[in-house]
């Protein structure tokens, strides 16, 4: 029964351990149906213009953010044998997230509700919010009642 539930699943990550728990519960849910994964790292360049003298050094550690994150969902998905994706994109997060899903047809987003951008959260909504507002397809929000960060 449980393997049809979902076939395609999109994680977003940013490398925080908000959205390890994300990650945890994305690759249980996968492997729990069978479902292919994906796991979403979005530069997010929406604040950066072109020209920036420090362009060259924002891109640089944003791939290194990118990688940190990956590593985490490559060690976590092996260990479950689950088949996975890992995918970087550049823009606005909650935007390139839903778009990613929609083309891969994901039955799933998983997202944390918690993420780096706090102060953009009080004033512009949060990732999540912008998921959830934006998705067609079904949107799970893993909180963390803050216990299970750093272990």
């Amino acid at each position: 029964m449980t393997e049809n539930l979902y076939r395609t699943i999109v994680v977003g990550t940013d490398g925080t351990e908000y959205a390890r728990k994300a990650i945890n519960t994305a690759v249980s849910l996968a492997e729990l149906t069978g479902a292919k994964l994906y796991a979403v790292y979005v530069s997010d360049v929406s604040n950066i213009t072109p020209t920036s003298v420090e362009w060259e050094l924002v891109a640089e550690n944003m791939k290194l953010e990118s990688d940190a994150a990956f590593e985490y969902v490559l060690e976590k998905a092996e260990a479950c044998g689950i088949t996975f994706e890992t995918v970087s994109l550049s823009g606005a997060v909650g935007p390139e997230i839903v778009q990613y899903a929609n083309l891969v047809n994901a039955d799933l987003i998983v997202v944390g509700a918690t993420g780096k951008k706090a102060i953009e959260r009080l004033i512009l909504g949060s990732v999540s919010e912008k998921v959830i507002r934006n998705a067609k397809q079904q949107v799970l929000v893993v909180r963390s009642d803050g216990s299970e960060v750093g272990e």
